[in-house]
């Protein structure tokens, strides 16, 4: 079905690497909330405004997602009982990223609707969600902070991310710690464990099928 005259859509690629949201949460996320994937040309698009909810769906993603970071799931996002006040925060981050991930449309263009995965992420639910404003604060500052421009990090800026990971015991996927060594998430896979770089060993563990790293600090 084709857009309408000016309908301004999300570029869900562009969005996710905005905030670093894995492609799998955003599907997932838009089938809990009914939302249709469709596709313009090869880019898969969402409308910026949900009409049932009155509000922008970007900022119901990113709210969603630093629900999941905080707790594990994302019960108030599937109620659609939203914190107002942290939903605000999400809709001031979005506001300023969002030139760089809508599309609007000056005229209908064909569309096709992407084929929902029959397996999506089991985000569960929990009755004693209690998000605590401190918190969500402080993990949407952490999330927007690792989409600032390239040119404005330090050119340190993998070996403090290495060392944050390492003080926060943080377990890493191969496509994380590839990004952060410049490397594919295939290569990282590859690796043995107790494998060095830049410093830092990395000792690999299994949380089911999916390869988790641990960062360390040695000393030569």
């Amino acid at each position: 079905m084709p857009l309408t005259m000016n309908q301004t859509q999300i570029k869900l690629t562009h969005f996710r690497k905005s905030f670093n949201i894995p492609s799998d949460f955003i599907r997932s996320t838009c089938k809990v909330l009914n939302l249709e994937i469709l596709k313009v040309g090869d880019e898969p698009v969402i409308p910026l405004r949900n009409q049932i909810l009155q509000k922008d769906n970007d900022t119901i993603l990113l709210y969603a997602f630093i629900e999941s970071k905080l707790t594990g799931k994302i019960e108030t996002t599937k109620r659609k009982e939203f914190n107002e006040k942290e939903l605000n925060k999400c809709a001031e981050e979005t506001s300023q990223k969002r030139n760089s991930y809508i599309l609007i449309e000056d005229a209908p263009a064909k569309t096709t609707i992407i084929k929902k995965p029959k397996e999506a992420i089991d985000i569960s639910s929990s009755s004693d969600l209690d998000l605590r404003r401190e918190d969500f604060i402080t993990m949407l500052a952490e999330v927007v902070s690792r989409s600032v421009a390239t040119q404005s990090k330090s050119i340190l800026n993998t070996q403090e991310e290495l060392h944050n990971a390492m003080e926060k015991k943080w377990f890493l996927t191969n496509e994380q710690l590839g990004t952060l060594l410049g490397m594919s998430k295939s290569t990282i896979g590859s690796k043995p464990d107790g494998w060095v770089r830049m410093g830092f060993r990395y000792s690999k563990t299994k949380e089911g099928t999916m390869t988790l790293w641990k960062v360390s600090q040695y000393q030569t």
